[in-house]
C-alpha cells in the first residue's frame, strides 16, 4: 500500500453479493467502469471515488465463523501525473510547491475513504 492509498476494514453483520451490487451501483450510476464482481470481490479500474484523482478499487467480503467484514483498498491510479507535477514544482517553485501537491493528494484520499464510509453506513441503514 502507498501513501496516498485508500484503505477500509468494517465489520458487519451479514455482508453478502448485494454489498458488492450497492457499491457497483454507486460507482457506475451515470459513469462507464470497468466493473467486475467475481467470487465475493469487486473491482472496478480508474473510477473517481468522489476526488479529482483516479483510484482502482478492490472490495472483498471475508466470512469467518466468528465475523464477517468487508475489506476495500483503493490504490491511486494517477502517481504519474503526481510524479510529473511534484517534478515540475520542485523545479519552478523551489520545492515549495511539493508541500501543496502532497497536501491536495492527502485531502483527495481523506475525502475518498470518508466517501466509501457513507455507502457502507448507507447500506447499513437500508438493511
Amino acid at each position: 500500500m502507498g501513501m496516498f492509498d485508500i484503505s477500509l476494514e468494517k465489520k458487519l453483520r451479514n455482508p453478502n453479493q448485494e454489498l458488492l451490487t450497492f457499491i457497483q451501483k454507486r460507482f457506475t450510476k451515470n459513469k462507464e467502469y470497468e466493473a467486475k464482481i467475481q467470487n465475493g470481490t469487486l473491482s472496478i479500474d480508474k473510477c473517481h471515488i468522489d476526488t479529482l484523482l483516479k483510484y482502482n478499487l478492490k472490495a472483498n467480503i471475508e466470512k469467518n465463523k466468528k465475523e464477517s467484514k468487508i475489506i476495500i483498498n483503493a490504490e491511486l491510479h494517477d502517481t504519474l501525473i503526481l510524479t510529473i507535477v511534484i517534478i515540475l514544482a520542485i523545479l519552478l517553485t523551489y520545492g515549495i510547491g511539493v508541500v501543496f501537491v502532497v497536501a491536495f493528494t492527502y485531502l483527495q484520499r481523506r475525502k475518498g475513504t470518508k466517501y466509501l464510509e457513507s455507502i457502507i453506513t448507507d447500506y447499513e441503514t437500508i438493511n
